[in-house]
């Protein structure tokens, strides 16, 4: 743990509630990332895999702090807060089968992409964003968009000055509590208003990938707050 994050928890680490039960439905990078950093700042995770039993699931289990493993429905039903760290083309079926989530945080951390050809082209894959689909699914939880748009390595070793994600969704408290959690891992959030502008961190992210494979100038694209 560095210098500043251990003054940070022994700053905020009220905000940042280190009872709570998280649930991380995928074990790929970015739910790999996510769930190690949580389980490293004191919560006690459950990693949701169709596999809890698999010697990968159960290989992450062990490098995580305060972590076990069970079928998703199951995570999902003993956590408080819930992260969606699937495949985006997935999301929608994977949400709709965790059962009931009122009350429930839900960081959605998706992206809706298609891939096509060599090189790749990427095209948006839904007709709204993932981000309102799952508050849709589950309306009396609380959806915050988050993480989508870095990649899982910027998660684990954020680089300096700090990365900022945008964070959206149509609860403050819910939002606050979970930017509490990402400044806690050394990332800087910013309120970007409600769900539905989750759509255009989505569309960022295909727009990103397609100048990545392309052979034209690059660029990037990231969030910034004014100083």
């Amino acid at each position: 743990m560095n210098f500043k994050l251990a003054i940070f928890l022994l700053l905020f680490s009220p905000l940042i509630a280190f009872a709570d039960t998280v649930a991380v439905i995928g074990t790929g990078n970015v739910g790999m990332a996510l769930g190690t950093e949580f389980g490293g700042l004191g919560h006690t995770v459950i990693y949701g895999s169709r596999e809890p039993d698999s010697a990968k699931t159960l290989g992450l289990v062990n490098k995580t702090k305060n972590a076990t493993a069970a079928l998703p429905a199951d995570a999902a039903a003993q956590a408080d807060v819930i992260i969606l760290a699937v495949p985006g083309m997935a999301t929608e079926s994977v949400v709709n089968n965790l059962g009931d989530l009122s009350g429930k945080i839900i960081i959605d951390a998706t992206n809706p992409l298609v891939f096509a050809g060599n090189p790749p082209k990427v095209t948006y894959g839904t007709d709204r964003s993932l981000g309102e689909i799952v508050q849709v699914a589950h309306p009396n939880a609380f959806v915050v968009k988050a993480f989508n748009t870095i990649g899982w390595e910027q998660m684990i070793d954020p680089p300096m000055p700090a990365p900022v994600i945008p964070l959206a969704g149509d609860d403050d408290a819910a939002k606050q509590k979970v930017a509490a959690w990402v400044q806690a891992m050394g990332i800087d959030t910013v309120d970007i208003g409600e769900i539905h502008y989750s759509l255009v961190t989505e569309y960022m992210v295909v727009m990103f990938l397609n100048n990545h494979y392309s052979d034209g100038p690059k660029f990037d694209l990231v969030f910034t707050k004014p100083d």
